[in-house]
């Protein structure tokens, strides 16, 4: 593994734990073993670091949801693919909510290219909603839009709650009852 990766890998870890602000270089430096040198040619700040972080995070995040999407075909099958991948993201054992709303929480007013970075994230992720709730069929803008959002803030709801303790993803009818819920608000009509 190359420094930079290490780096990365250390950096993405304790960001995920602890937060931005309260990880700083000489941890990340210690952590990674490797000089304040070598973290500052590879990335020049701690702002760069924390942008290479994020893009690096949403490039395995873009990956994994669109295979896992792209393994199913139909408006159900796709909404229980993204569902089941974001269940299986909050079991991790690292699993500490989202780094991108963190650091959109810590950076909106003072940093504006990891705000740009967290913003673009979440537009992915509703753009790739949008998709999957689109599907085939012509759907008027505004319906598209309704259902989109709907189905975003439900996901975003299951991400707050799931950081929290707060949602028992294993149980089977938990489960039954987010896929109805999922399903149900991809089909709203105004």
């Amino acid at each position: 593994m190359s420094k930079k990766d290490l780096i990365l890998d250390v950096a993405e870890s304790l960001f995920n734990q602890f937060g931005y602000t309260a990880v700083g270089v000489d941890l990340i430096r210690d952590e990674a073993a490797v000089s304040k040198t070598s973290m500052y040619r590879h990335f020049g700040s701690k702002t760069k670091l924390i942008e290479a972080v994020l893009e690096r995070r949403h490039q395995r995040f873009e990956s994994s949801l669109e295979a896992a999407l792209s393994s199913t075909s139909g408006l159900q099958n796709q909404l229980d693919a993204l569902l089941d991948w974001h269940l299986a993201w909050f079991e991790q054992p690292d699993f500490k909510g989202c780094m991108f709303m963190h650091a959109l929480a810590e950076f909106k007013e003072s940093e504006d290219d990891i705000a740009m970075l967290s913003r673009q994230h979440k537009v992915w992720l509703k753009n790739s909603i949008r998709d999957v709730v689109r599907g085939n069929e012509e759907v008027d803008t505004a319906i598209l839009e309704l259902r989109s959002e709907s189905v975003m803030t439900f996901i975003e709801g299951l991400i707050a709650r799931g950081e929290f303790g707060q949602l028992d993803s294993k149980s089977d009818s938990n489960r039954q009852a987010y896929r109805k819920a999922l399903h149900s608000l991809a089909i709203l009509a105004i």
